[in-house]
């Protein structure tokens, strides 16, 4: 029962934007964000009053005093926003809090053998095929997002993988996070080790290495060059530490589609292009700087984005109700616009925390050190560490790896 709450949770957020149950300029409210509320209310009555224990995993903490502090954020510029705005804006905090609920509930859900890690990462992986076969038929029934109403605020997605995610950035760092699990699984700390795989047949690595190369080719088809990004860290770092085959293979791969794809020179060019998706970046990037520097102390308040650059003149009504409008271009930036100083230190030191202690020799975690870099490469570019999907994987990774309870 335990098991199958944890894969229909995992199914239903890889429904991702087809399981919308209300729709609004200013907010959107999924199936999966009320299963989660559900799943991590649920199951934290169930460990205080039945197993009388809810450990809080120890990689966690400090982002737990980050939430609070985005909360208290929050509630210090109530006085800022009409009542109907900051209904909105706190509704975005319960979410948050739902996801680290949720990430601490299987964290216990394994304490307690009530699920194993082995399993938690099959469940995780198959989603990533699932959206990647969702994906393909995308491709073919809607492969040109600009057919689709304006007023639904999609950008005008061509030729690119964005399945479920109805975005080709974030379905390729959920992907992404999908090869960390495998390569982990599949490398040990020697490289490749026969021996040492969870798999009880040459078949079943076969099965691994065919998975591997569905989610590579998928990542490739999003043309993202966030993932492509975060994938090269993921890479770099396992043929550090784990094999220098994968790496060079890696690099002879990625020479040759290069040379052999024009579209990715087209795409890997563009960055410098003015009518390029990446110039946009850059202009979020110096506006949430301009929004910073004026609230640099306390923040605006967690998710009131939309609403401050409105009030800067950096949205109008044109694009007011774009996905992009809620936050920034880079999570970190978002973090010190909305938490301020404090909220981005806590944050800051939480993620190095992990990452320290992960290349700790007495208890490496190349997972978690992977995990963390890429993220944080990836996150310069899109808002991807609070995407819903992408923020319940890194949270549940890091409560799941946590070396340490309390």
């Amino acid at each position: 029962m335990h098991k199958f709450n944890v894969f229909l949770l995992i199914l239903v957020l890889s429904l991702g934007q087809l399981v919308s149950v209300v729709k609004t300029g200013e907010t959107s409210i999924y199936l999966f964000d009320l299963f989660i509320l559900i799943f991590s209310f649920g199951y934290f009555i169930y460990f205080i009053s039945v197993r009388r224990s809810f450990k809080l995993p120890k990689l966690l903490l400090l982002i737990c005093v980050f939430t609070l502090i985005a909360g208290l954020s929050l509630l210090y510029r109530f006085s800022a926003y009409p009542l109907d705005k900051f209904v909105v804006a706190l509704f975005y905090f319960v979410r948050l809090v739902g996801y680290l609920t949720a990430s601490i509930v299987i964290f216990n859900l394994l304490e307690a053998k009530l699920l194993t890690l082995e399993i938690l990462y099959k469940f995780i992986v198959a989603s990533g095929l699932f959206i990647v076969a969702i994906g393909l038929i995308q491709l073919v029934v809607l492969p040109d997002f600009e057919t689709l109403d304006p007023a639904l605020g999609w950008d005008p997605h061509k030729n690119r993988l964005a399945s479920t995610f109805f975005d080709p950035n974030f379905t390729g760092a959920y992907l992404v996070i999908c090869i960390t699990i495998i390569f982990e699984k599949l490398f040990s700390k020697k490289g490749l080790s026969l021996h040492n795989l969870k798999v009880s047949s040459k078949l079943n690595l076969l099965g691994l290495f065919s998975i591997l190369l569905i989610l590579f080719y998928a990542v490739f088809l999003t043309f993202s060059r966030s993932a492509w990004a975060m994938l090269a860290v993921i890479i770099f770092i396992y043929g550090i530490y784990r094999s220098r085959l994968l790496l060079f293979l890696s690099l002879f791969l990625a020479f040759g589609a290069y040379y052999a794809v024009p579209r990715i020179q087209t795409r890997i060019a563009g960055v410098t292009d003015p009518a390029d998706s990446a110039r946009f970046r850059y202009v979020s990037w110096v506006n949430t700087s301009e929004i910073i520097k004026d609230n640099w102390f306390a923040g605006v308040g967690f998710n009131t984005m939309r609403y401050v650059q409105k009030d800067y003149g950096f949205l109008n009504w044109d694009t007011l109700y774009v996905h992009s409008g809620a936050g920034s271009d880079s999570s970190l930036m978002f973090i010190f616009a909305t938490t301020g100083i404090l909220g981005i230190l806590i944050f800051t030191v939480g993620f190095l925390y992990v990452f320290v202690r992960s290349l700790d020799k007495n208890q490496q975690n190349i997972l978690l050190v992977a995990l963390i870099t890429s993220l944080m490469v990836e996150s310069l570019f899109i808002n991807s560490l609070f995407y819903p999907q992408i923020m319940f994987l890194w949270m549940t990774l890091l409560a799941v790896n946590s070396p340490s309870r309390t």
